[in-house]
């Protein structure tokens, strides 16, 4: 497989039965798929993201149709494969069209489809969804759905907000694509900037918002017989250095008022966190206490997820502010892009250092979120 410049995945979201790096990881996800992307006129960023999303795809066997509005000569020459351009349908695609669409795809790995500009999303929508095709990818220059983007939505929760807040991108033509492709069959829908595409694709953190209609993942509370689960987990992360020692009483009270995160229709585990509050009740702030995610979940929103039902419960509980302290870089780096601000040690309430491991602290970093400031945000600890 081709070499890449990439990080190697956050500690904190590695699932320890498949240890692979991220990109290698998402070679075998998207193994044999076709994952449909609508592109304007692409500038030399563009290509160069589209081209290295194109050749992971390559590497497992996936193909890579991207919809062009206007010139795609230069897209074309920039992909190494050097895939050749279809000239898109007119008008809503017939059978003997998108027959020649299927042949070309089945006999290379790349396929470009031209069409004027301005009319790439509804038609890349109208692809993906006569092709039954695993992802449409829709690009924007304002990238995902909020500020930072929400990792994961599934608009069968969030349909009247989806469609508010995304009502002038483009016209409406973002909105009307996202929903086309869900209602037609794809199985979801990544919208991000262009220059992220690679990025989105195959990264767990990602850069934008993958949709679902009807949900991939669902949250709830732990239950009894998950404790087992927990306790492994815990226990895995507190082996990387990652999560504080905890005793087997420590768990399971967090487990008692915790969430978890599970792929619908499967009982297993994808995501645990827990918020602690009693600590900290005169503050009238909360601590997010060991976050802990499988990494072949994530993707599909686990940690955003559980991030969005803890927010939930926060300001249900009526706090006004979480902070979160982690020893991880990448961690700190995912709490920053989420809007979290770096704090002092002085800033966070005095007892959550009371016993605190002195060496520990010396490389934990704080990170502070005001609720009533941006009660869409979320926070995590780890």
């Amino acid at each position: 497989m081709p070499s890449f410049d990439e990080p190697v995945p956050p500690p904190w979201l590695i699932d320890h039965d498949v240890p692979v790096t991220e990109r290698a990881f998402y070679v075998e996800e998207f193994r044999g798929d076709t994952v449909v992307v609508a592109l304007a006129q692409p500038s030399p960023a563009v290509i160069e993201s589209v081209a290295r999303a194109a050749e992971g795809l390559e590497a497992g066997g996936a193909h890579l149709v991207a919809v062009v509005g206007g010139d795609a000569a230069d897209l074309a020459a920039g992909v190494p494969s050097k895939p050749g351009v279809l000239p898109g349908p007119d008008g809503v695609p017939d059978a003997s069209w998108l027959a020649d669409l299927w042949l070309a795809i089945a006999d290379g790995a790349e396929v470009i489809v031209s069409v004027p500009a301005g009319r790439e999303l509804p038609v890349a929508a109208d692809l993906a969804a006569a092709m039954r095709a695993r992802k449409l990818v829709v690009t924007d220059p304002d990238g995902g759905w909020g500020r930072p983007p929400r990792s994961f939505a599934d608009l069968a929760s969030h349909a009247d907000a989806f469609s508010a807040q995304l009502a002038d991108r483009q016209g409406g033509r973002v909105v009307a694509a996202v929903r086309a492709a869900l209602d037609g069959g794809a199985l979801n829908v990544n919208l991000c900037r262009p220059e992220d595409i690679d990025q989105e694709l195959f990264t767990f953190d990602g850069t934008g918002t993958l949709f679902t209609s009807g949900g991939y993942m669902e949250i709830g509370p732990l239950r009894v017989d998950d404790l087992p689960a927990v306790e492994r987990l815990v226990d895995q992360g507190t082996a990387d250095g990652l999560l504080r020692p905890r005793s087997r009483q420590d768990v399971a009270r967090l487990a008692v008022a915790g969430l978890g995160a599970r792929v619908v229709g499967r009982d297993h585990l994808a995501g645990i966190v827990s918020l602690e509050v009693e600590a900290y009740r005169d503050a009238g702030v909360g601590e997010v206490a060991c976050l802990y995610t499988v990494s072949r979940f994530s993707g599909a929103g686990a940690g955003g997820l559980l991030l969005d039902g803890l927010v939930d419960r926060a300001m249900a509980d009526g706090l006004g502010a979480v902070f979160a302290v982690t020893v991880s870089a990448a961690a700190a780096d995912f709490f920053a892009r989420r809007g979290f601000e770096e704090v002092d040690h002085e800033r966070i309430p005095a007892e959550k250092w009371t016993g605190y491991d002195e060496d520990r602290r010396a490389s934990a970093r704080c990170f502070w979120l005001d609720l009533a400031a941006d009660p869409a945000q979320g926070s995590l600890d780890l």
